[in-house]
């Protein structure tokens, strides 16, 4: 997943010109090595070495950001900065809400006794004009562009990008009632169209039932997934008629997905799907995710839009698990276990364990469709947003994943962090429900932190 970013290399005459023009070099330098950015700056035949000075560069670089559609912007003092033209000429005509990075590069002192930059003055005029038009903004601290903080900072910056253009006006396909006796999962459909521009599309279960009976077995699509999942799980004999009904139904699914343009599908998995088709939905949702369409369990539109956003703050790089917050370990202290019936994507096995298509491990009628294994153990964030009263807040938290006993059901993976208790306290205190996303990536957490600063969005983070 790539993001384009504006950058705005913010300079005033009569600070020196070669000095502006090399640290606009060096920034250029690291920014270009940041995962994930494509950095979209006006060059030297745009405005005189490709420096933002006045007000007629900003008309040329604002023109610029908008033909590139960029999902945020950079400003930076390459010496004191311009704030008239930076932002008033710039950012503030740009749509909002834009995400803000801002930085201050060090300057120093020539040996005359004159300085070339005084960035550091010229960043407080530049920050309090962003406070004085009420837009929010993340910070670099003043440093050199080669300091690990500024490549740090840029990409935690990009990812934040990432996932404001993941999430905001996106679509997602609510399949089905929410389960009668699950009122955690209730949404307003009204904040998430205010707020930020989504829409949820209403599906019934009737509509994805009649397309999953006229989808043949012997299609060929639904004949190249039976093949794929027979390729990384072990199915029992019993359960292979299954396997084709799930295969048939994970091919509907994707269809109606692009038909409507859904970007994230929020799905009545129980008990309709088993006492119709003798099935359980999980495993086509975690196939369907390693496939690029998160999929929410029961109906869970906060948590479809929750998945978006992680999935948009990791670029795109691996898929999450939408889990449960189920148990804490039975002996050791500070794990807890991130757990869900079957539904993880299969990207995320751990390499010596394989995986199986198993029955469901609560829902009493049997029925086949769970894929059942432990997850890969290593660093991950976790996530989950919810609203009350029209205020959104998202708690996030940072983990590992560690390889203990025991064994459990469902797809799974205990969870070390540095103290669950806060974890818990934070997340009764702020009606954080029994749903999140878990992601194998540690720097999502991060990211998620300044995305919801540019979103209006509570942040809450567990210890």
């Amino acid at each position: 997943m790539k993001v384009k970013v504006g950058f705005i290399p913010s300079h005033r005459e009569p600070f020196s010109e070669k000095w502006a023009a090399d640290m606009r070099a060096r920034c250029l330098r690291v920014m270009k090595k940041v995962p994930g950015l494509e950095v979209v700056v006006p060059d030297p035949s745009l405005t005189k070495n490709g420096l933002v000075r006045n007000l007629d560069d900003a008309q040329k670089t604002l023109q610029l950001f908008k033909q590139h559609d960029i999902a945020g912007v950079m400003v930076g003092g390459m010496t004191f900065g311009h704030e008239t033209s930076a932002i008033n000429g710039i950012i503030a005509n740009l749509p909002r809400p834009m995400p803000v990075l801002h930085f201050a590069t060090k300057g120093g002192v020539a040996a005359d006794g004159t300085r070339p930059s005084d960035s550091w003055c010229g960043q407080f005029m530049i920050t309090s004009a962003l406070k004085r038009r009420g837009i929010p903004f993340a910070h670099v601290p003043t440093c050199s562009p080669e300091e690990p903080v500024f490549a740090e900072g840029v990409a935690n910056f990009a990812r934040a990008c990432a996932a404001q253009r993941n999430f905001r006006g996106k679509r997602i396909g609510q399949l089905g009632a929410r389960p009668e006796e699950f009122e955690s999962v209730w949404w307003d459909e009204a904040s998430l169209q205010k707020d930020f521009n989504q829409t949820v599309v209403p599906i019934d279960l009737a509509d994805i039932f009649m397309r999953l009976d006229h989808t043949a077995a012997n299609d060929p699509d639904v004949k190249k997934v039976v093949r794929k999942i027979g390729g990384y799980a072990e199915i029992p004999e019993a359960a292979k008629d299954s396997v084709v009904v799930l295969a048939r139904l994970e091919v509907a699914l994707v269809r109606l997905a692009r038909e409507k343009k859904l970007d994230v599908l929020c799905v009545n998995c129980w008990t309709q799907v088993q006492q119709r088709y003798g099935i359980c939905v999980c495993s086509v949702l975690g196939r369907l995710t390693d496939q690029g369409i998160p999929c929410a369990c029961e109906v869970d539109v906060y948590g479809g839009a929750t998945l978006l956003a992680a999935i948009g703050a990791g670029l795109g790089k691996t898929a999450p698990h939408f889990i449960d917050w189920t148990e804490l370990h039975p002996t050791e202290e500070n794990v807890w276990l991130a757990w869900h019936c079957g539904n993880a994507p299969p990207s995320l096995c751990q390499a010596d364990c394989r995986a199986c298509i198993n029955k469901h491990s609560i829902i009493p009628i049997p029925a086949y469709g769970t894929l059942e294994f432990r997850m890969r153990p290593g660093p991950v964030s976790c996530c989950r947003l919810v609203e009350y009263e029209g205020k959104f807040t998202m708690f996030i938290g940072q983990g590992e994943i560690v390889d203990l006993p025991p064994v459990t059901r469902g797809s799974y993976g205990w969870v070390k962090v540095k103290d669950v208790m806060d974890w818990e306290r934070r997340m009764v205190e702020h009606g954080i429900i029994h749903h999140g996303v878990l992601i194998h990536d540690p720097a999502v957490a991060g990211a998620l932190e300044a995305f919801c600063k540019f979103n209006g969005i509570e942040v809450v983070r567990g210890a």
